[in-house]
């Protein structure tokens, strides 16, 4: 990278400020939905979200002794409550240590030795999983993610708390009364220190963990945006795991960042992400080339009215032509890609109107990335 670009970076990471992008939007457009369960179709606003996130910080800090630095491990499937604990834990400095919940014992035990989480929250799913992993892996400090007193009743508990005090400020406003102030805990997350670690498939030896840290997460945002031309006003319906960069960080965060709309399913079924896609009118999908080719296949694929889709982002693995082809004669362009889960992960994005003129191609490198071609040495 030339001396240049590097002051140039230099000086806009010096304007960045903080990650809260919650804050923001919570006072740009509180209303908005942030995020929508794909099965129940319950949602919380970015209103909401940004102070159920502090106050779920304040427990954290307080009852479970969560601070700058700490490890926190999740098992646990794709949840709205999980995008909230991600949140939260940035707002004390700590990190968050999703794990593969399709792991062994021995497997679920490699990750917790290797990231010596401060506290554990996982779903009372896993609990007979949990219950085979070595004792001396295992933190003392655990959290029912579902059961009771879980987390999941911790943040609904908040979310009807708001509410009802959002009811009774707008009778307050009514009869000209003053306002109740609002909660709020700052972000405590560096820069430069790892808010996340995921870890890799470990096809050299054992999974190995990718520290991603909120700069990373901010250029991911901004690469990603200017790239794909998003919107506060689009809508993606995310059926990747979130122990996966993919689930993570190929929208999910970017949209976060620009204040657009998440609908998170919990596993992939085809005609339920063809059914949401036309009732939320989702603008971009996202998958990999099996999961595009299960969706072409589903009875429903040519019923499915799919005309608000711009595009349909593809990465992990080259896209069979002939799929590419299914694709674009639905009036949906693919968008092949090229990522990495240690970088943050988006790099390379083929535009939309090269998906036929150059098939099969990942593009150009995004925005703010360089690249060049080396040998071995």
């Amino acid at each position: 990278m030339g001396v240049e670009m590097k002051e140039k970076l230099s000086s806009l990471d010096s304007q960045l400020g903080d990650m809260d992008w919650l804050r923001q939007w919570a006072r740009l457009a509180p209303s908005s939905i942030a995020i929508e369960d794909g099965e129940t179709r319950f949602g919380i606003s970015y209103g909401e979200f940004y102070e159920v996130s502090c106050r779920l910080a304040d427990k954290m800090a307080n009852q479970w002794g969560v601070g700058v630095g700490d490890r926190v491990a999740m098992l646990a499937t794709t949840e709205l409550e999980a995008v909230v604990l991600f949140m939260s834990t940035m707002r004390v400095g700590a990190t968050l240590v999703p794990i593969n919940f399709r792991l062994a014992a021995a497997e679920i035990e490699h990750v917790l030795e290797d990231s010596s989480p401060i506290l554990l929250i996982a779903q009372e799913s896993f609990s007979s999983t949990l219950a085979l992993v070595n004792p001396k892996a295992m933190t003392e400090r655990r959290w029912s993610f579902d059961g009771d007193g879980s987390l999941t009743e911790f943040v609904q508990n908040c979310i009807r708390d708001i509410r009802t005090k959002q009811s009774a400020a707008m009778l307050r406003q009514a009869l000209r009364a003053n306002s109740q102030p609002t909660w709020h805990r700052s972000m405590a997350c560096s820069d430069n220190e790892p808010c996340m670690i995921l870890y890799t498939s470990g096809t050299t030896g054992k999974p190995k963990g990718a520290m991603i840290t909120p700069k990373m997460l901010f250029w991911n945002s901004l690469n990603t945006t200017l790239r794909l031309n998003l919107s506060q006003s689009d809508v993606f319906v995310s059926f990747l795991p979130l122990f996966h960069t993919g689930g993570w960080n190929v929208l999910l965060t970017p949209f976060l960042h620009r204040g657009a709309k998440t609908v998170l399913l919990k596993k992939f079924d085809a005609d339920r992400i063809l059914s949401l896609c036309e009732i939320e009118k989702a603008t971009i999908l996202f998958g990999v080339p099996t999961t595009m080719e299960m969706l072409a296949r589903s009875p429903v694929f040519e019923k499915t009215d799919l005309s608000s889709v711009r595009y349909a982002i593809v990465g992990g693995e080259p896209m069979p032509i002939d799929l590419i082809n299914v694709w674009q004669k639905r009036n949906i362009p693919i968008r092949q890609g090229y990522g990495l889960t240690e970088f943050g992960p988006n790099v390379f994005s083929l535009n939309e109107e090269d998906s036929t003129r150059k098939i099969g191609s990942i593009g150009f490198p995004n925005f703010y990335i360089q690249t060049r071609v080396v040998d071995d040495q």
